[in-house]
């Protein structure tokens, strides 16, 4: 992949610098652009994280522009608690060009918007892995698309997919570009880049602990726009409408168990009646014998 511009890597590191200062001002961070970063290859002591972004290119061979949202990009991470410094190698994987033979791979160019949310989500990911701070949900800040994506990725000509690494096969592109959600925002550096972060609320459980864990979790505090809102449920009393003659039905029933429960109540009461009645009768019997038997004594 050619190099960056040395502008947009500035660009890049002046926004992660915005970000990390104001979620840990006393910590040393550094974020620098590593092409021979390779997924699932970490150093000890090193954490992973991936994204699959929009980008455009250009090709400069043939001027033809074009745009991806299978963008791979890879972070490593790492921190030094007792040194209180960290490193963050970032790899932004590049495409080529589908009309031109053997052409050149072209650096991938995102709107200064993109580069933001890219780093909200590293910086997110840094207080999970690196410092195990936890939260209930930590969902991604989709970066925006300017146009609509239809068609499979072009696997032929992904830097990533080349090389083996591309995971993007099953994300479906004919999905709504997502327009730009309500964010609250960490800052806004004086180039003009608006930093996002999302609505988080800690958890009282410890977060996992520094890994290579390559997979892209998702939360639920910050709604994504790439999912539509589960539907309403309908009103049971708009959507149901019984015929009258099942409500007969149903009521019949119910006055047949009430009438025969009036009934067994009476048949007990009637029990109990006759019951005390003959005791009684045999109390009194009792009496006029013990009687009769002392007046004959």
């Amino acid at each position: 992949m050619p190099a960056a511009k040395s502008r947009d890597v500035k660009l890049w590191q002046k926004v992660f610098q915005e970000l990390i200062h104001e979620v840990k001002p006393w910590h040393q961070w550094t974020l620098t652009l590593d092409n021979s970063l390779i997924p699932n290859t970490l150093q000890p002591g090193w954490a992973q994280y991936q994204q699959w972004v929009f980008a455009r290119f250009t090709c400069s061979w043939c001027s033809r522009s074009w745009a991806s949202s299978h963008v791979q990009v890879l972070c490593h991470m790492h921190w030094s608690k007792r040194e209180s410094t960290g490193q963050v190698k970032m790899r932004i994987f590049a495409q080529r060009c589908q009309k031109c033979s053997e052409p050149p791979f072209a650096v991938p160019e995102f709107m200064e918007e993109n580069v933001s949310r890219i780093l909200n989500n590293l910086v997110f990911r840094i207080l999970k892995k690196c410092y195990g701070e936890g939260f209930k949900s930590m969902e991604e800040i989709p970066t925006i698309k300017d146009t609509s994506l239809k068609g499979p990725h072009d696997t032929n000509n992904c830097e990533a997919c080349l090389q083996g690494f591309c995971a993007q096969c099953e994300l479906d592109l004919d999905k709504p570009s997502p327009m730009s959600p309500s964010l609250s925002t960490i800052s806004t550096p004086t180039f003009g880049v608006p930093i996002y972060k999302p609505s988080f609320t800690r958890s009282n459980t410890y977060a996992d602990a520094v890994t290579g864990d390559t997979g892209v979790k998702k939360g639920e505090v910050l709604h994504n726009p790439c999912f539509p809102e589960p539907p309403q449920a309908k009103s049971p009393r708009a959507s149901t409408n019984y015929p009258e003659e099942s409500i007969v039905e149903v009521s019949a029933p119910r006055e047949d168990l009430h009438s025969h429960s009036a009934q067994n109540r009476r048949h007990c009461n009637l029990r109990i009646c006759c019951c005390s009645i003959i005791l009684i009768l045999i109390i009194v019997v009792v009496v006029v014998v013990v009687i009769a038997t002392k007046i004959t004594i």
